[in-house]
This record gives structure tokens, C-alpha cells and sequence, in this order.
């Protein structure tokens, strides 16, 4: 069997093929297709367990602020099982995004590479090597459990390489339901971010009873179907990638009530991505209370899902690592969403630390609990991951393994760490690359867009920029921003639109 990766044009031929054959018999066609790796429509059968090797399973909740949890210091936000769940991990207090947002993030998470100098909002490169493929070939069984639709949607295929899959049906804009044709809207039209997109989720939502048809909750309770289907034919890698508390925000009353009792107005479930003017003050609190409530409902259901791999007997045995991909501004630099996206207008907002500070906890079984202060990226969990599976290198990757921090021996992998959107996008959107050291942020913008300078632990809301008194430091880092892009294999002409100097 060969290794090579299919490309979606070459799939659909092949998937032709198949059906070829049942009317052309044993062609030579169908026996290369056979020979071939191919996405696998039905999980394969592992070996049974004859090694001591962990499970592994990586858990992503979509859109979480690490300022909205309380074990990284919201004494307001409730959230016991992820706060439970830290007091037995390793925690790592400065985890930022790599590609932003959801499309380039996953890219980073399944390649190791940083992939903002290369794609967009779209599929992987066809000659991209994916870490399900490598842990297959380990021996892993792998599994992917999902109701983030982007991994799906559009035709792109981020569930590359997994031998098993299960999307479950209905978030945002998911083409799922038909009917009811003219949902009644919670608010006002233009007070969301797509009116279309927000009318899809209410069709799909159509039906909802209880708590457990929310989708968060048929995404874990699915997640551990899973375990129980496969746990015994391991070791394996399950990737569970929640959509929450990614916006519609429409959690039961009851989490709501937690952050804003007694509200009868709008529930802009979706706001739109603009500055905030167009929101009431009790409206900018409620949507605040909406996000608040969504993930206080994730929690509950992340609690579960723990709860049940314990059930199972899964703990003594099984590495688990629960992060996040991205934030979400709430008024904060007055702004809504991840980008000024309203009446055709776009604009890319700076990345603030709302937007790229990420939590990231991984629980290694007899390892205690720790906090750790340096810089690490969503490229870094593929080498990880591999690391611990004792699973080949496969020579392709930007990140580094945290296995020896997780050790509690290891040395920082990194100096900097470097969040961006693609470089593919128009230069006129105000697109700016962020450079930290975990004190010191430069927004880089080049000569398209402003540059900006902030000292974290002085100013953790960034309201004073240092830019003007502290160029020195600011260029500085910008010769680190710019030697980063030349180890991560940036294009020159990418390169060069990022040399004029901050200051």
C-alpha cells in the first residue's frame, strides 16, 4: 500500500472507479484505486492492546477565552469541571493561536506547521502531512468526533487521514434542515452578523426538547460512544472538536439567568462583527451574559464527558489535552466578533489577548499538576502528540514537543510566539502579524496598517501603547517577527510586505 494522499479530484475519480467496477468487473482502474490510501469509509480493525503506549484524546472548545475560565482567574465565569480538570493538568498559562481563526488554527493542529503563509479560509494543501495519518500507521486507531462544521463544510476535508468520523449535524450555518422556512428571529435583523445563516440554526434547532439536544451535549455523549466502540482495540487518538462556545449563543435559560436575570429584551444570539454602537448598553451586557452562559453550558458538558472516561476506566491510562482555538471580542477596544465584518466593509482587528490567548491543559496520568509560563502554539500539539505515541517524525513540522515540560524537565521550545490571519488576504483589510515574548506584544502592521506596542504585565487590557517610547524594543522585535516567518519557509514576496519598521 502506497502512502500518498489523495486529492479530492483524484477521490472523486477514484470513487468512480469503484462504481465501475460493480459493472466492468476486476479492471486495472479499480485494483490501483484498491492499492491506494484513500479516506476510509468504515473505521479499519486495530490490533488488540500488546503495548503500553497512552491514549490520547484532544479536545478543542471552539471560540474560549482563557479569560472566561475560572482557573485562569475569572472569579465570576462558572466553570467547576474545566476548573476541576486544571488542578489535575499540566496548565499552560501563555498558549496563543497560531493562524487565526478556526481554519488555519485546525491546519496548524493536524500538520505541526504553521499554515497562514500558504491557505486561507479552505482545505488542506493536497500534499499535506496530517498526524492521523502517522498514528495510523503507528498503530493507533483514530477517531474524529465533531460538530464544528467548518471541518466539513464547503467540501474541505479536515478529516483527513482519521480512520473514523462522525459529524454531528446542525451548527451555524450547517445546510441541515428545511424546514420551518420563516423561523421567527430573537431580534432585530441587523443586529446579526448573517440573518441567513442565524434563520439555517433555527431550522436545524427545530425539535429541541432537553439539555441533552443541545449540540455540545450530542458531541460528548457521541465522543464517548465512541470510546466505548473502540477503547478495547487500542491505543487510540480521539480528536473531539466542540463548536461551542463559538456563537449562536442560545444556551437554556437557566445558564442565563446565572449572568443576567430578569432581561426581557433582544437575544442577539449572533451580533454582528462592528463596533458595538449599534447595541443598547442592556444588550451589550446581555450578549456578554450569552457568551458567559454558553460556556458555562460547555462545562457542564466537558464535566460529563470527563466524568464518563473515568467511568470507563480510561483515566489511569489516557492523555488528555483540553485548549481552544480562538477568543471572541465582546465591546472590548470597541468591538464585536473577530473582525470589523458589517455592510461590506471589512477590517481586520488587531489581535488583542481577548482574541489569541488561549487556555491549553493537558492531564498526563501520574504526572502532577503544574503551571507554566512559556510560550506555546497550536503547531506544538502534533509533535506532542506524536512524541508521546512514540510515533515516527515525519520530517515536516514547525513545532516543537512539550513532552519534556510535560516531564517537568524541559526547557521553554520557543522565544517568541508569532499569531497572524493569512497573508493571503488583501493587504487593504489592515492585516497585522502579532509578535509576543509573553510580556511584550508588537502588532505589527507594517506600512498598510498601524503598529502598536503594549507591556503586558503594566497593561493586560492593552490600553497604552508604548509603541513611540519604546522603539527600540519594538524594532527588535520586529527582526524576531521577521526571522520567524524565514524559518517557517514564508514565500519572499510574503516576506516583503512585512519589512517597513514599526517605528
Amino acid at each position: 500500500m502506497t502512502n500518498e494522499h489523495i486529492s479530492r479530484r483524484r477521490f472523486l475519480a477514484g470513487a468512480a472507479a469503484v462504481g465501475a467496477t460493480a459493472v466492468f468487473g476486476n479492471s486495472l482502474l479499480a485494483q490501483q484505486v484498491a492499492n491506494t490510501q484513500q479516506l476510509c469509509f468504515l473505521p479499519r480493525l486495530s490490533r488488540p492492546r500488546d503495548d503500553q503506549r497512552p491514549n490520547i484524546i484532544t479536545l478543542i472548545l471552539d471560540t474560549l477565552r482563557s479569560d472566561h475560565v475560572g482557573f485562569y482567574g475569572n472569579p465570576t465565569i462558572q466553570t467547576p469541571h474545566i476548573d476541576a480538570f486544571a488542578a489535575q493538568s499540566q496548565v499552560f498559562d501563555r498558549m496563543y493561536s497560531g493562524g487565526f481563526p478556526t481554519l488555519l488554527n485546525r491546519a496548524e493542529l493536524f500538520t505541526g506547521r504553521y499554515m497562514y503563509t500558504v491557505m486561507n479560509w479552505g482545505d488542506l494543501p493536497d500534499d499535506a502531512v496530517v498526524m492521523a495519518d502517522i498514528l495510523n500507521r503507528a498503530g493507533y486507531t483514530t477517531g474524529l468526533v465533531f460538530d464544528n462544521w467548518h471541518l466539513k463544510d464547503e467540501g474541505f476535508f479536515l478529516d483527513r487521514g482519521f480512520q473514523s468520523w462522525d459529524w454531528v449535524r446542525g451548527q451555524e450555518g450547517d445546510r441541515f434542515r428545511a424546514q420551518p422556512r420563516s423561523p421567527q428571529l430573537p431580534a432585530s435583523p441587523e443586529k446579526f452578523r448573517d440573518v441567513e445563516q442565524v434563520r439555517q440554526y433555527l431550522r436545524n434547532m427545530e425539535g429541541r426538547q432537553t439539555e441533552a439536544d443541545y449540540l455540545v451535549a450530542q458531541t460528548m455523549m457521541r465522543s464517548v460512544s465512541w470510546l466505548e466502540r473502540n477503547m478495547d482495540y487500542g491505543p487510540f487518538y480521539l480528536h473531539v472538536d466542540v463548536f461551542d462556545p463559538h456563537e449562536p449563543w442560545d444556551p437554556p435559560q437557566s445558564y442565563v439567568d446565572l449572568y443576567d436575570p430578569g432581561y426581557t429584551g433582544e437575544q442577539i444570539i449572533s451580533p454582528a462583527y462592528a463596533p458595538p454602537d449599534y447595541l443598547s448598553a442592556a444588550e451589550l451586557n446581555h450578549v456578554r451574559a450569552l457568551y458567559a452562559a454558553e460556556v458555562s453550558l460547555t462545562d457542564r458538558w466537558v464535566g460529563y464527558f470527563l466524568e464518563e472516561l473515568e467511568r470507563l476506566g480510561l483515566m489511569d491510562n489516557t492523555i488528555v489535552m483540553l485548549f481552544s482555538d480562538h477568543g471572541f471580542m465582546l465591546g472590548e477596544h470597541e468591538a464585536i466578533g473577530k473582525a470589523w465584518s458589517r455592510s461590506g466593509y471589512y477590517e481586520a482587528y488587531p489581535l488583542y489577548e481577548e482574541l489569541v490567548h488561549v487556555p491549553l491543559m493537558v492531564r498526563v496520568p501520574g504526572q502532577p499538576h503544574r503551571r507554566n509560563s512559556a510560550l506555546v502554539q497550536p503547531a506544538d500539539i502534533m509533535p506532542t502528540v506524536l512524541d508521546l505515541a512514540a510515533a515516527a517524525d515525519p520530517g515536516t513540522m514547525h513545532g516543537k514537543s512539550l513532552r519534556a515540560m510535560l516531564e517537568g524537565a524541559g526547557e521553554p521550545v520557543r522565544e517568541v510566539a508569532v499569531s497572524g490571519r493569512s497573508l493571503l488576504l488583501s493587504l487593504s483589510s489592515k492585516n497585522r502579524l502579532n509578535v509576543t515574548d509573553g510580556e511584550w506584544v508588537l502588532f505589527h502592521g507594517a506600512a498598510h496598517a498601524s503598529s502598536h506596542l503594549y507591556y503586558l504585565p503594566d497593561d493586560p487590557q492593552q490600553q497604552n501603547d508604548l509603541l513611540g517610547v519604546e522603539c527600540t524594543r519594538a524594532k527588535q522585535m520586529h527582526g524576531q517577527l521577521i526571522a520567524f516567518l524565514q524559518t517557517i519557509e514564508t514565500p519572499d514576496e510574503y516576506i516583503a510586505q512585512w519589512l517597513t519598521p514599526p517605528c
